[in-house]
């Protein structure tokens, strides 16, 4: 059996959607609201955007696991439950910042 020749293959592009939006995180403005999710466990998020390029990552009630880890040192305490995560390297955008703070967590979990 012959596959029949169909002329020249045609290039379709993806969408490309930021993951923060494929993970649900609503924008208004220069921050971001949604939450970090694992396998393991979600928690509520809040990011913001300021001039410079530099991005502030909040991750509200840090749980247990995550307290036992060597990065804990990187959770800030900002009052109320939330925690600002400080990063060696700053993402260079709001998508890569949640993939490490998702990553994070995950190792938490499987420790």
């Amino acid at each position: 059996m012959r596959v029949k020749d169909l002329g020249p293959a045609t290039v379709v592009q993806r969408r490309q959607i930021p993951y923060w939006q494929e993970r649900g995180w609503m924008h208004q403005g220069h921050t971001y609201v949604g939450s970090y999710q694992t396998p393991y466990a979600a928690f509520s998020g809040q990011i913001t955007e300021h001039r410079g390029r530099h991005i502030d990552f909040w991750l509200y009630m840090p749980s247990d696991e995550i307290r036992s880890t060597g990065h804990w040192a990187c959770f800030q305490h900002r009052g109320n439950d939330w925690y600002l995560v400080h990063m060696a390297r700053m993402p260079k955008d709001v998508s890569s910042g949640i993939i490490a703070i998702e990553r994070l967590i995950t190792q938490a979990y499987e420790q």
